[in-house]
């Protein structure tokens, strides 16, 4: 309609992929390194951001409460920088290795900050704590890795690169 800005009028698949965090366009077009940001923020549907607010309800609360709102929301909005700008570096390295599959990538989602808070909650349990997952009890300290695994293994289009980052980060 005549009040619609064009860009409402694309079907989703069609927005997703002007919003995605993709390797190859960033470098190629410097300008649309604001998908670094926008990737965050969209996710591939309801079940995407389903798992992702499971997630940041586990490892938020807790480490909102330690480190105060503030600096809890500034801690996000440099991860989602710093997390986006490790990805493109990390997919270049691979390209250089020859292993383009990241470099193509267009990929969407909160999951690399989501790993980045788990991985500080991680860091900050006690020597000795476990947590559960599906049941079992797993060492604190690998539970990120652990949550990576099972991500990697049970949703299929998951982006393995954009989850590890988050863990390295």
């Amino acid at each position: 309609g005549g009040c619609v800005p064009p860009s409402w009028s694309l079907s989703y698949r069609e927005a997703w992929k002007h919003l995605c965090i993709s390797p190859k366009v960033i470098w190629r077009r410097p300008a649309q390194a604001y998908r670094v940001v926008t990737s965050a923020f969209t996710h591939g549907g309801l079940m995407h951001i389903g798992f992702n607010m499971l997630n940041f309800v586990q490892a938020g609360p807790a480490l909102e409460r330690g480190m105060g709102t503030l600096r809890f929301l500034h801690a996000i909005a440099l991860l989602v920088l710093v997390l986006g700008a490790l990805y493109v570096s990390l997919a270049a390295v691979a390209l250089a290795f020859s292993e383009p599959r990241f470099w193509g990538e267009c990929a969407v989602g909160f999951s690399g900050v989501l790993f980045a808070l788990l991985s500080m909650e991680a860091y900050a349990a006690p020597a000795g704590a476990a947590v559960s997952l599906l049941g079992y009890r797993v060492p604190a300290k690998l539970y990120p890795w652990a949550q990576l695994l099972l991500c990697q293994l049970l949703i299929p289009n998951a982006s393995a690169l954009g989850d590890l980052v988050g863990i390295l980060g």
